[in-house]
């Protein structure tokens, strides 16, 4: 788990997680085949992003792809 700014929900730490990130990025993979990327921010309210089209210069951590 992320150790976030104290203050934040424990929901929010799962909610961060890139466990998390996993987890959203197969469902929308199974739903729509295609690329789909976790892609790191510098936001740490939400360190993970899950993308179809990640911006050019974006930190792309795991891509699935058919």
């Amino acid at each position: 788990m992320l150790a976030l700014s104290p203050g934040l929900s424990p929901k929010r730490l799962l909610l961060c997680s890139r466990e998390n990130a996993n987890r959203v990025a197969s469902r929308l993979f199974d739903e729509r085949p295609g690329r789909v990327s976790i892609v790191r921010t510098t936001n740490p309210i939400q360190p993970f992003r899950v993308c179809t089209a990640p911006a050019c210069g974006e930190r792309v951590e795991v891509e699935m792809v058919l």
